[in-house]
């Protein structure tokens, strides 16, 4: 029958029926995506609020032991091993990860795509094509109601972590990309949606994720009790003066903040190398529970430096390390290379005094070359400690050891021969502390595998373990 019709009118009644079975799969697609929408509700989020949601549903519900999985490792320290070991952990994989809250299911996916409403700003983290996609049944859960208590957890672990003992102390290692990386660990990729760790104790990005063979209060820097960290150190007066004014700074918030004077705090640490300039801000830091953000300049740009200060802002308290400032600018000349200048000086003094209220920092920048040091930053001043308070409050030399703190190290390296000590602390006159230890030190390990021999010139017996 067909064979009599035109080529021409079987050809548009063919296109007909085409278009007539799109037009309807069109339709029918629409009515169920119309059905699914009023039975499946997908709520997408980005940031540090997909973090937040993440961290929520690991430790508020049930995850599902099917589907698909993901794991990666992570090289962080491990105190009851005191090394450094890799630190499997489960992510959230790819194609997504059930969970049950009693009889209701959640599920996640990775979303791909960010909303065109969201800024991309300092406090928000990059929005990027990374994001958390939510399913569920309608009526089984409030998505307004299940954010906001996800980003209530957030902010309690944030503060008392469970999982880490309510400690607050690691290191953070900031880089840029600018310039050469002077580090072992890169800035992680701004598009990663599981960021690696920037340091060994860097473990606060990795809360949402399910470690194996340890816990989280495994994980981290070694922590002493409250104070032991200084009393290791051996230093002068004016360091302990700089010791007992942080501990009174991080007691007295309220009374700043009744006062309306900022709770914040800078100082400059100038002297020789060795002179214990970062181990005390360190020491400083793990007493006072807080963490330290240490920024290589050499390799940020601008607008890396200002977003990934506002990053540690939202941390606070907190402590800000910048280390041999005399290595990246003379005054305010960047060294860093004479064809682009990679960070400028103004953007710094931004960022350490800028609009943006910065309650709850401490700022601790090091140098061994004070003549370097621009006046906007801070000099020594007799009167008021610094000539721009605000910026760095206290300019302090720390210098060789003294005779009292030579004596502190001496009794406890040399502790099992104290009649060498006297003489180890006249010989170390002029050390710096670096210099002092490893004096100790040397002698400490000459006596120890020291082995005489007996008067009438036989071999002593071979000791054996040593």
């Amino acid at each position: 029958m067909f064979d009599s019709l035109p080529d021409g009118l079987l050809f548009a009644g063919g296109a007909a029926i085409l278009t007539m079975l799109v037009t309807g799969w069109s339709y029918v697609k629409s009515v169920v995506q119309q059905v699914a929408g009023r039975v499946v509700v997908t709520v997408t989020v980005s940031g540090f609020q997909a973090e937040a949601v993440l961290l929520y549903l690991k430790t508020r519900f049930r995850a599902s032991r099917f589907g698909p999985r993901a794991y990666l490792g992570w090289m962080l320290y491990v105190r009851p091993r005191s090394r450094v070991q890799l630190v499997p952990m489960e992510v959230s994989p790819p194609g997504g990860k059930l969970y049950w809250k009693g009889w209701r299911p959640l599920w996640t996916q990775k979303a791909v795509g960010a909303g065109d409403e969201c800024e991309v700003g300092t406090n928000a983290r990059d929005y990027t094509s990374d994001g958390l996609a939510l399913v569920f049944l309608r009526g089984t859960f409030d998505p307004d109601a299940l954010i906001v208590e996800a980003a209530q957890w957030y902010n309690r672990q944030v503060v008392t972590n469970d999982e880490t003992e309510g400690r607050r102390h690691y290191i953070k290692h900031v880089y840029g990309t600018a310039g050469k990386m002077t580090g072992a660990f890169p800035t992680p990729d701004r598009g990663a949606s599981t960021p690696a760790p920037s340091s060994s104790t860097d473990i606060r990005g990795c809360l949402p994720y399910r470690p194996l063979l340890w816990s989280f209060a495994d994980l981290g820097p070694q922590h002493e009790a409250a104070g032991k960290a200084v009393e290791r150190l051996a230093l002068s007066p004016a360091a302990l003066d700089l010791v007992e004014e942080a501990r009174r700074w991080k007691d007295s918030e309220e009374w700043y903040k009744a006062h309306l004077v900022p709770w914040r705090r800078g100082w400059l640490l100038y002297g020789a190398p060795g002179t214990g300039k970062t181990a005390l801000a360190r020491a400083v830091a793990e007493d006072l529970d807080l963490p330290i953000f240490v920024y290589d300049l050499a390799s940020l740009y601008n607008n890396e430096l200002v977003q990934e200060w506002a990053r540690m802002l939202s941390e606070v308290p907190a402590m800000a390390l910048i280390e041999d400032i005399d290595a990246v600018f003379d005054k305010r000349r960047n060294l860093v290379s004479r064809d682009q200048q990679h960070l400028t000086f103004d953007c710094l003094l931004n960022c350490l005094d800028g609009v943006e209220r910065a309650d709850g920092l401490f700022v601790v920048v090091t140098t061994n070359r004070i003549e370097r040091i621009d006046p906007a930053l801070g000099l020594p001043d007799e009167h008021t400690g610094s000539t721009r308070p605000g910026r760095i409050d206290r300019v302090v030399e720390l210098g060789p050891l003294d005779e009292a703190g030579r004596h502190k190290l001496a009794a406890r390296i040399l502790a099992d021969w104290p009649h060498e000590r006297d003489l180890v602390v006249i010989e170390g006159t002029g050390d710096t502390g670096a210099q002092f230890q490893e004096r100790c030190a040397r002698r400490a390990l000459e006596l120890r595998y020291d082995r005489p021999r007996p008067r009438n010139g036989a071999r002593p017996p071979k000791r054996l373990g040593v």
